[in-house]
């Protein structure tokens, strides 16, 4: 057997394709690549873009995308001074985003929430790794770095 070292960021982008809690990495990736195909000829965004149509993701343009998410965050954390109650963030996100979210977006998931509202948390994600909002705030608080700060100054 081999061994593949991933970075933390990996690792919990490989947890999200498990389908269950049973499933290891290894069995993840060999899903995955029975997907995309052994010697596909595909790199990059074509690899992407398969995998995600196989997962019946919808067409895009149909939800706003989540990047959209990233400033009005931001702006809200910023607002707040800096640290603001997670359900407080997404209520307000909510409420800057209305009249650009789409019928879609207001759709029940199968968890029960709301498609904007799961977006908002896994924008918040992907900001934390990119290193716009702490990892290190209490529980149920987001908070912006001094990254976040710059990058917001940065888009206005």
């Amino acid at each position: 057997m081999h061994s593949v070292e991933l970075s933390d960021t990996t690792y919990r982008r490989l947890l999200r394709h498990s389908l269950s809690f049973e499933e290891s990495p290894d069995d993840v990736i060999a899903r995955l690549l029975d997907q995309v195909g052994d010697g596909d000829p595909l790199r990059g965004e074509e690899i992407l873009k398969r995998v995600q149509s196989s997962r019946g993701r919808r067409r895009s343009g149909s939800i706003l995308p989540e990047r959209s998410y990233w400033n009005p965050i931001l702006e809200v954390i910023a607002e707040g001074g800096g640290a603001v109650p997670a359900n407080d963030v997404i209520a307000q996100v909510g409420e800057r985003l209305k009249h650009d979210l789409t019928p879609l977006d207001f759709e029940q998931l199968d968890t029960g929430e709301i498609r904007w509202r799961n977006r908002a948390r896994f924008a918040r994600l992907r900001m934390r790794e990119a290193g716009l909002i702490s990892d290190a705030s209490r529980r149920g608080v987001w908070e912006i770095t001094d990254v976040g700060r710059e990058f917001l100054g940065a888009t206005k």
